[in-house]
């Protein structure tokens, strides 16, 4: 084989590794009532529930960014499943405002679904980072953190 066949065979190879998506976040343990982040593509079990809660991806982050000064900022919107046992999962969109720390606020937001219920359990989300830093910045899928809570009803 020559040289250069060789060279573009392992530099093709390098080329297709690298472009493979990252594996998601191993899957974590949370209590009832206990706050937990979890990243896109990441699981927890809820302790003494049956219940796993995955964050599938963040679709949309209207916030507004540090860098400039908004009349109004957006919520960001996050899309969750559901799953207790073997049962079929349900997934929700959920959207929340959060402040520049990226905190949830504790009320609830007319028209913004920022909690949802499922078999005798609410889960809400207490938390979202990073927050926009710029105007021209796109935060990537992989950098966001969301925090949860699992509460009874």
């Amino acid at each position: 084989m020559n040289n250069r066949l060789f060279f573009l065979l392992i530099l093709s190879a390098i080329i297709l590794t690298s472009c493979q998506a990252a594996p998601p976040p191993p899957p974590i343990t949370a209590a009832v009532n206990e706050e937990f982040i979890l990243h896109p593509g990441q699981s927890a079990a809820i302790l003494g529930t049956d219940i796993t809660l995955r964050l599938i991806a963040v679709p949309g982050d209207g916030r507004c960014p540090l860098d400039i000064e908004c009349t109004e900022s957006g919520p960001v919107m996050l899309h969750i499943s559901l799953q207790k046992g073997d049962n079929r999962s349900s997934e929700s969109l959920l959207q929340t405002f959060t402040d520049n720390d990226g905190r949830v606020p504790e009320g609830p937001f007319e028209g913004i679904q920022d909690r949802v219920e499922y078999e005798d359990y609410i889960v809400r989300v207490k938390a979202v980072l990073p927050y926009p830093a710029n105007f021209s910045g796109r935060i990537n899928d992989t950098d966001y953190q969301v925090s949860f809570v699992v509460t009874s009803k």
